[in-house]
């Protein structure tokens, strides 16, 4: 009788590239991330002097990733080198594995908090920004407690997570997937929302929020996809390991995505200045109206840079102040 056999209803007579396939190709990936978000952290340490705590958050991100990086090696090394043929290794997920998922909702978690002090500093008056800040906490936290309890399941029943897949492993990993998902999307939304009211038509002002806006909808595009994804695969494909390749990568691009927000604001910086003279200049150009001076055109806008060198943006109407 085979040793695995939800497996082997699933493909039929299965070979070791049919179940371990997605997996190495998945992990081909997490590689490239990992290079990737090494570039992003080089790139962070060496141009920014932020405040230490966010330079201390930053380099316990990408240490965590590193860690991630190796238990990940590891299990694939195990999995498909020593035993390689043989299934025999699907009767448990590795230690490895397990402290890699517990590590990965750190991740998660850290990003997402990251994300929710970004929303929090933009502060606005009445109680629905409240709310959405209170929400994306609470459900990322929710994810995190999802996270730790898929871990300490993986412990105590290792034999019970690729195959014969215990039912509150499941329950677990719906939990921190559904719940992260959900704190990506309202924090992406409330951020959006928060950020045109904000705008007040300053050309320079303007090209730099929208610019901003584009960076956190393609940051929460991107994480809430690979959530998702994760969770389709997990759920639909119960029989399959294609939900390990989604796995493996997803906290890559929570850490790809941190770094990009923090790098990302000398771009923004200089390409909306680059649009502010433009605008200056066509309109000088059209109707021969002269400009003041740029400290004067900005008028209630400061801009100001409290830990975020240079590139912080704080903007103040009557009922917002923005300081990204």
């Amino acid at each position: 009788m085979s040793p695995h056999p939800i497996l082997e209803a699933a493909v039929g007579t299965p070979n070791f590239a049919q179940i371990f396939g997605p997996v190495f190709w998945g992990f081909c990936v997490s590689l490239i991330l990992c290079g990737v978000s090494v570039m992003q952290g080089f790139m962070y340490f060496t141009r920014y002097n932020d405040k230490l705590w966010i330079r201390l958050f930053a380099g316990g991100m990408i240490t965590l990733d590193f860690i991630s990086m190796a238990l990940i090696s590891q299990s694939m090394y195990y999995y498909m080198l020593p035993h390689f043929g043989s299934f025999a290794p699907l009767n448990a997920v590795t230690p490895e594995l397990t402290v890699e998922c517990l590590i990965s909702a750190m991740l998660t978690f850290g990003s997402q908090m990251y994300f929710a002090y970004q929303l929090f500093i933009i502060r606005r008056a009445g109680i629905l920004p409240k709310l959405a800040n209170a929400s994306v906490v609470i459900l990322a936290t929710f994810g995190l407690a999802g996270g730790i309890g898929c871990a300490v399941m993986m412990f105590m029943v290792p034999q019970e997570v690729f195959a014969n897949r215990n039912p509150t492993f499941a329950i677990l990993a719906g939990i921190s997937k559904g719940f992260g998902a959900a704190a990506d999307v309202i924090a992406t939304i409330a951020m959006c929302l928060f950020l045109s009211a904000a705008d007040t038509g300053v050309t320079g002002t303007s090209s730099r929020l929208r610019a901003i806006m584009h960076l956190f909808v393609n940051r929460g595009i991107l994480v809430t996809l690979a959530q998702i994804g994760l969770l389709i695969t997990f759920f639909a494909t119960s029989n399959h390991l294609y939900w390990l390749a989604f796995h493996i990568n997803t906290t890559k691009f929570y850490v790809i995505t941190f770094f990009a927000m923090l790098n990302a604001r000398d771009s923004i910086w200089s390409a909306s200045g680059k649009v502010s003279r433009m605008a200056e200049s066509t309109n000088h150009g059209v109707s021969g109206i002269r400009y003041p001076p740029r400290e004067k055109q900005l008028d209630d806008y400061e801009l100001d840079s409290p830990g975020f060198e240079k590139a912080t943006i704080h903007v103040t109407t009557t009922s917002t102040t923005a300081a990204i």
